[in-house]
């Protein structure tokens, strides 16, 4: 039966005529803008503008988001730089009182040397980020820092409107996590269990012994894929959330893998008050999710270790396993090449290695959070890691 057509005298709540009106307006503009939305590219791009009229050797766009603390967007001139840039630094203090740009003798790299130099990243009143730059060798005349400041300005409004496409695209992105969650709950799931209670009663009606242990070992194979996808489901539910974090996220998801899985879990957290941005959260929750999928479907591991410090504009996030260690990948896997591919959006390595004792170390550092900061991972579980609390499932 064929639906009939839209009433068009129906009433529909403003809300979503103009939800609807600004997400066809959304689409245009993406489709006409020739740098698109992405605001990893655009802060990239900004930069080699900057580079190119005013020159530096190195340089980060940070962005300010519910944290006091920016978070680092895009970095040129250096694969990772250690910069501590809070709002309680002097240059930046100076950068968001005045909302003019602040410089300095001496680089944020090496103080005796060369120079530094950050701008605000401002659309109108608003603060929305700051530009840190430095130089090896010489300081900017005030040609060069207006040159500078104009180009950021010019490149404020696409880097915002970057980021708010970012944060529509995170929702729909949310939104078609949990329709998926609820299409497996609802439909191959339920599908599967049923199944069970089938296989239940061939068990029961069957005589032959050998012909049950082949019934026993089905079920248990059908037990197996209804934890699977129980894991699944609970994947694709655990997001970042603006009110709680990362730490949060983590947690309930090692706590939920340790529960059903039968790995021991030894979960390190040290978060600080201030946090990442929920973009960059996210990323490092999809490139843990990934690494413990990993090691608990392909390791044959019995513990698992993950450590995660924050302490923005820095993080550090580690997952070790005691299991069978890196071998050939399968053709088919390519849980690796997505968690590069989340880094390097981050901007950062993703570091992978095999664990001393056995198994597997994946890490990742953002800024000044070192891969070399945290004690390796031992085969004695009571030793890995430190941090101000530890919990085990």
């Amino acid at each position: 039966m064929v639906p009939p057509p839209p009433d068009p005298d129906a009433q529909v709540p403003n809300s979503a005529v103009s939800a609807h009106i600004l997400l066809r307006e959304l689409r245009e503009v993406a489709r006409a803008l020739p740098t698109g939305l992405d605001e990893i590219s655009l802060g990239a791009r900004m930069l080699s503008d900057v580079r190119g009229r005013a020159g530096f050797d190195r340089a980060v766009v940070y962005t300010y988001g519910d944290s006091d603390s920016p978070a680092p967007l895009t970095v040129m001139g250096s694969a990772r730089v250690r910069w501590d840039l809070r709002k309680n630094h002097p240059l930046v203090q100076q950068v968001v009182t005045t909302r003019t740009l602040a410089t300095a003798d001496g680089s944020f790299s090496d103080s005796d040397t060369g120079s530094r130099a950050i701008f605000p990243l401002r659309l109108g009143d608003q603060l929305i980020g700051i530009v840190a730059m430095e130089r090896n060798v010489g300081a900017w005349n005030s040609a060069e820092l207006d040159i500078a400041q104009s180009t950021i300005d010019e490149a404020a409004v696409h880097l915002d409107s970057g980021r708010l496409f970012s944060e529509v695209r995170a929702l729909a992105t949310m939104e078609e996590r949990r329709r998926l969650a609820r299409e497996i709950h609802d439909g191959i799931a339920q599908e599967i269990a049923s199944l069970g209670y089938v296989v239940d009663e061939l068990v029961a009606e069957e005589q032959d012994e050998e012909q049950r242990q082949r019934i026993w070992a089905l079920r248990g194979e059908l037990t197996r894929i209804v934890s699977e996808l129980r894991l699944s489901i609970f994947d694709l539910r655990s997001d970042v959330q603006p009110h709680t974090g990362l730490g949060a996220a983590l947690s309930s998801y090692v706590r939920q893998v340790g529960a059903s899985s039968g790995l021991t879990v030894h979960l390190v957290l040290d978060e600080s008050t201030d946090r990442l941005s929920v973009e960059t959260e996210t990323e490092l929750l999809r490139i843990a999710q990934e690494a413990i999928t990993n090691a608990r479907r392909h390791s044959r591991a019995r513990n698992l270790w993950v450590t995660c410090r924050v302490s923005p504009p820095n993080a550090y996030m580690r997952v070790a396993d005691d299991g069978r260690g890196l071998g050939s990948p399968r053709i088919d896997s390519y849980g690796l090449d997505i968690m590069r591919e989340r880094a390097g959006r981050l901007g950062v390595d993703l570091s992978v290695r095999e664990r001393r004792g056995g198994g597997t170390v994946i890490e990742i550092a953002l800024g000044s959070g070192q891969v070399d900061s945290v004690q390796p991972a031992d085969s004695n579980p009571s030793e890995e890691g430190a941090g101000p609390w530890r919990s085990r499932f």
